[in-house]
Formats: structure tokens, C-alpha cells, sequence
């Protein structure tokens, strides 16, 4: 409407100032002018807009319905089966199995036939003489003839005696094993003790003593080391009769006597048996 108002506008100043000759473009001007007129006359300019209106009330929330009833469940249907997958890589090894029940003893094999005798061999060369029987009786020493002496408590003894055990000797040309089992300790850096057996109060001479030496040497400190230990040895020239083994502690030869320990919480044992005499 304000396009036609405006042209009505143009075509009405345009018409004012020209001459009373009419052409065909004033006349389709003309023309325009008689329509832009009808049209206001029709409807009026157009109004100024008006301002917003104010916002509505917000509506009333509706309670949620009710939820339905659950519908019919579908029909299972199987696809077409798949191709056949590759081959998976070979699995680790699994733990070995409980071992099987032993079975039954087979059978006892035929008895096969009786082989064919041999040749009688060469005579063999004249042998040693050998020892009388009388000497030979001596020297046989029952097997039961031995004897061990435990205990279970700590010594703290540095030099001298720790403990003794009686044995009675049944031959003079026989030996003796003697051993010792249990726990030995020396604290105090470069310091040396000696473990040894006596045999009625002295050191065994046949063929060399039986003992044992523990040396601590910690430049960094003094650790408080107890270790189980053993030590044995056979022991010859000891007379027929009772014999007194004692398990003795000292000083090493050249090195200073440490602060030594036997038996520390667990059990010692000396064990004695009588044997044969050794091979010449």
C-alpha cells in the first residue's frame, strides 16, 4: 500500500507540470493514478504498529498419564548361520595332570629255556694270605655299639669345657666317629675360636685332633652371626673300656680368643660310634 501511495505521490507531481499533450506514457500514468486512488480510498493508509502485548500466564502442568501395558513379545527368529570362523592360534600348554592310579602287576613272563653251558674259565692266580681268623674276630664290632648325647641349652663358655660323654669301648684296635652337631657363634671383629673333642682330658693323637675354627672378621661392626655347624672325625689308639668324650672351646692358634656361644636356642648332640680299624 505504501509502494501504491508513493507512486500515486510521483505520477500526481509529474502530471501537475506537464503540458495538456497527451501521450501514451502519460496515459498509462493516468491510468496508475486512477488505480492508487481507488485503492487508498479503499483502505485507508496504514496504520502505526501497535506495541507487544504482555507475556501469557505460564499453563498448568498436566500430570504424566499412566504407562502402558507392555506389548505382545516378538517372535524369535534364527538367521541363517554364519561362515565358519578361521582357525584360532594354538593355546599354552595347561599344568600337568594328576598322576594315574597304579595298575595291576602284569603277569610273570614264560620261564624261558635253559641256556647252553659255557666254557670252564682258566684258574684263577694264588690269592693273598689272609688274616688269621682269631685277628679277624677281633677287629668285627657289632653294628648297635654306639651311642649320642643331646642337650638343649646355651654355653656361653669362651675357653674350656662345654660337655662330655662317656662311651664304653668294647675292642682296643678299633676307632672312634665322633661329631658334633649344633650351633657355634663368635662375636667381636677379627677374632678366632676353636671347637675340639678330648678323650679322658686329652686331644686325640691317632692320627691327627678332631676340631673345628669359626673366625669373624667385620671391620663395619659386630653382627651377632649364630650359625648351625658340625664337625667329625675318627680317632684310633684309644684303649678298650670307658672313654670319656668332651666337647672343648678355646683359642685359635695366632688370633685372638672372641666372645663365643654353643647351642643357641636348639638342640646339640654328640654322637660316638665304634667302628672297624681303618685300611692300612
Amino acid at each position: 500500500m505504501v509502494q501504491y501511495f508513493a507512486v500515486f505521490l510521483v505520477f500526481s507531481f509529474s502530471s501537475g507540470s506537464l503540458g495538456t499533450t497527451t501521450s501514451p506514457q502519460q496515459q498509462n500514468t493516468a491510468n496508475l493514478k486512477d488505480l492508487c486512488e481507488k485503492s487508498i480510498l479503499s483502505h485507508g493508509f496504514p496504520g502505526i504498529p501497535g506495541s507487544n502485548g504482555m507475556p501469557g500466564m505460564p499453563g498448568v502442568p498436566w500430570p504424566q498419564g499412566p504407562q502402558g501395558r507392555e506389548g505382545p513379545k516378538g517372535q524369535i527368529v534364527q538367521g541363517p548361520r554364519g561362515k565358519r570362523g578361521r582357525e584360532g592360534s594354538t593355546g599354552k600348554s595347561g599344568p600337568p595332570g594328576i598322576m594315574g592310579i597304579k595298575g595291576e602287576p602284569g603277569l610273570v613272563g614264560i620261564k624261558g629255556e635253559r641256556g647252553i653251558v659255557g666254557n670252564q674259565g682258566r684258574k684263577g692266580d694264588k690269592g693273598e694270605k689272609g688274616e688269621s681268623a682269631k685277628a679277624s674276630q677281633a677287629s668285627v664290632v657289632p653294628q648297635t655299639n654306639w651311642k649320642q648325647c643331646v642337650w638343649k641349652s646355651g654355653s656361653g663358655t669362651d675357653n674350656g669345657k662345654i660337655k662330655d660323654c662317656t662311651f664304653n669301648k668294647l675292642k682296643s684296635d678299633t676307632a672312634l666317629k665322633v661329631s658334633f652337631q649344633g650351633n657355634m657363634r663368635i662375636y667381636g671383629d677379627n677374632k678366632c675360636n676353636r671347637w675340639y673333642f678330648k678323650f679322658n682330658g686329652n686331644e686325640c693323637s691317632g692320627t691327627m685332633t678332631i676340631e673345628a675354627v669359626v673366625y669373624n672378621d667385620w671391620s663395619s661392626g659386630n653382627p651377632n652371626l649364630h650359625h648351625h655347624r658340625s664337625f667329625e672325625g675318627y680317632c684310633e689308639n684309644i684303649s678298650q673300656g670307658a672313654v670319656r668324650v668332651e666337647l672343648w672351646v678355646g683359642q685359635c692358634s695366632g688370633y685372638t680368643l672372641g666372645n663365643a656361644h654353643t647351642g643357641w636356642n636348639s638342640v646339640s648332640r654328640i654322637m660316638i660310634e665304634e667302628v672297624s680299624r681303618p685300611q692300612s
